[in-house]
């Protein structure tokens, strides 16, 4: 009997599935984006233009710090996944 096949394997780590703009749609339906500390790191706070707000973690490659404006333009929506858990998305500018 292989002892690895009645151990519970844990999961990998997080690695780049895409990365995109952010559309024309999406741009229009934000007021204004600016970085916010979070509970774990830095976030993006989108205010929407219908009324409330959402967030979306920061890359941890990103330079900006919290109270920096984020221009939707030149910003890329990265989309993390790994086997076992949901993918996961991230801003990077």
């Amino acid at each position: 009997m292989n002892i690895f096949g009645s151990l519970k394997v844990y999961a990998g780590k997080w690695m780049q599935k895409a990365s995109r703009a952010f559309s024309d749609e999406e741009i229009a339906a934000v007021e204004s984006a600016h970085v916010v500390d979070s509970q774990y790191g830095s976030s993006v706070c989108f205010l929407m233009k219908g009324g409330g707000q959402t967030f979306i973690p920061l890359s941890n490659t990103s330079s900006l710090a919290v109270g920096d404006s984020v221009d939707l333009h030149k910003a890329q929506l990265l989309t993390l996944g790994r086997e076992g858990d949901a993918d996961i998305y991230r801003v990077s500018l």
